[in-house]
């Protein structure tokens, strides 16, 4: 990471992000060149102690004397996964672009990038799904080659503290699911994974790379350019382009159906996208607009 360059790192409060702001201070202290970090806090207002969470942040960005940002999603128990994870990352995202940061530094390892091959496995999202942690240029993960075990061992080390999250043990969310009851029984499969998940990286990067030269400018696309193109090479480019306009939770089906949308779409219409976005048809072209902000205006999508 540069020096002198602004960055926005994600800060929970858990075990994880605690480790990662804890390594990321005391590089600086080694330094004594720093870049500036940060610290964003998003509270989900999914549980009711939530707040703990935020002020414990906050105090803790007050010891390590850097500037705090706090976002508030009030997003309710029943909150999705997914729904939780677009708003954080808007926020962030927003953080980002308040401070003009060169990148969003997040405290995902190896565990999560073994969890959410498993997920996607199970929800069917095809080879992409392979290579979860691939596609989003503007974050960084300094600690996706270690292992949970290793951060905890490092916090206890190091004596930090940090807060725990009641929902991280309820199964009914998918992902404490397959930590509880897949991920201990692939254990000795684990580095084959870790395997597969590197060649579909390179070859995605490979494509990614290819595909980035295809792609509209902003949120608009041309359909008579698109429909030029091999109906794969289509979907790559809604992949990449939905992306690139703010939609993170992003499967097949989703794919599938902007991707048919986008050629018989009548003018004049629009579908909804994610609940947040519109894909909206006009004569020749197609624009994904928020439902918040008027039709040309994505920035904060």
């Amino acid at each position: 990471m540069e020096n002198n360059t602004v960055y926005v790192v994600a800060v929970s409060g858990g075990v994880d992000s605690i480790v990662l702001l804890h390594k990321l201070v005391s590089k600086l202290e080694i330094t004594g060149h720093p870049p500036l970090y940060i610290v964003a806090h998003f509270d989900h207002g999914i549980r009711q102690d939530s707040q703990d969470d935020a002020e414990f942040v906050a105090e803790l960005a007050n010891k390590y004397n850097l500037d705090f940002e706090l976002g508030e999603g009030k997003l309710g128990p029943d909150a999705s996964e997914a729904t939780a994870r677009e708003a954080r990352y808007r926020f962030l995202r927003k953080v980002k672009h308040k401070h003009s940061a060169q990148m969003i530094i997040t405290a995902h390892h190896q565990d999560d990038l073994l969890e959410t091959m498993i997920i996607n496995i199970i929800r069917g999202t095809g080879p992409r799904g392979l290579s979860p942690m691939n596609g989003q240029s503007d974050i960084l993960r300094p600690l996706i080659n270690r292992r949970k075990s290793e951060l905890i061992k490092y916090a206890n080390d190091n004596n930090l503290t940090w807060q725990e999250d009641s929902t991280n043990t309820d199964e009914k969310y998918l992902r404490n699911y397959v930590r509880t009851n897949i991920m201990p029984k692939l254990e000795p499969e684990l580095e084959t994974f870790l395997e597969i998940n590197r060649h579909i990286e390179k070859l995605y990067y490979d494509i990614d790379s290819r595909i980035s030269n295809l792609l509209p400018k902003q949120n608009i696309l041309y359909r008579n350019t698109f429909l030029g193109y091999p109906y794969i090479v289509q979907k790559e480019i809604i992949r990449n382009w939905l992306i690139r306009c703010g939609v993170a939770d992003i499967d097949s089906s989703l794919i599938e159906r902007i991707t048919v949308s986008v050629k018989t779409l009548p003018t004049g219409k629009k579908i909804d996208i994610n609940g947040r976005l519109w894909l909206n048809s006009e004569k020749q072209n197609v624009l994904i607009t928020s439902k918040t902000s008027k039709k040309d205006d994505i920035t904060n999508v």
